[in-house]
């Protein structure tokens, strides 16, 4: 039997958006004294559905359920600080980039997702959904850190508004350091009648 593959669904980000992150990252990294363990800018997305470990003959079963999902292109803007706090500690655990505009819209996507991949096995995980970006994660915190300034150096950044058209099925494979994210299908968005967004049928 083949080795199963961890994977999840997202959305991917506009080039301009992981050179502003990317600028968003180096300033923060400048300014903490915590470890904390960033992103690399190819990782960044915004994840849907995770799937966890799927056999890889599985593959095109999920594709059917992903191709029919309709939805119109999203726009989104980035903009914005959210941070998971673990245990009574006040340090994040995980520094998160929100979305200014467009948040119900990608919630109801990761809603459509979910349906069409529950009659796969894939059962909802329970968890309250928020659209985000990980921006990083906090390994060891140093005492008296401002962790609003993940927040003002967000908001220092400019974000264009983009118009997200596809979503995307990544396979995510762990070693050292980042995991490396790998795109097996991307899945356009679709009008009612099942044709491109904006195109002709």
């Amino acid at each position: 039997m083949a080795a199963s593959w961890r994977c999840f669904v997202g959305l991917p980000l506009p080039e301009d958006w992981r050179r502003g992150l990317s600028r968003v990252a180096a300033r923060l990294a400048a300014r903490f004294s915590s470890r904390i363990a960033w992103t690399a800018p190819n990782n960044w997305h915004i994840t849907l559905k995770f799937l966890g470990e799927v056999e890889p003959v599985r593959l095109p079963e999920l594709s059917a359920a992903l191709r029919g999902i309709t939805f119109a292109p999203l726009a989104l803007r980035l903009g914005g600080a959210w941070m998971f706090v673990s245990g009574s500690g006040r340090a994040p655990r995980t520094l998160w980039a929100a979305l200014a505009e467009g948040d119900e819209a990608v919630s109801l996507l990761a809603e459509r997702v979910a349906l069409a991949l529950a009659p796969c096995g894939f059962a909802d995980s329970g968890r309250g959904f928020r659209p985000h970006v990980t921006l990083g994660r906090v390994k060891a915190a140093a005492a008296g850190e401002d962790w609003g300034l993940v927040d003002a150096v967000l908001g220092a950044e400019a974000f264009e508004p983009a118009l997200i058209g596809e979503i995307v099925l990544w396979r995510s494979i762990l070693g050292p350091g980042e995991p490396k994210y790998v795109a097996l299908e991307g899945y356009p968005a679709r009008d009612h009648g099942g044709s491109p967004a904006g195109g002709t049928a």
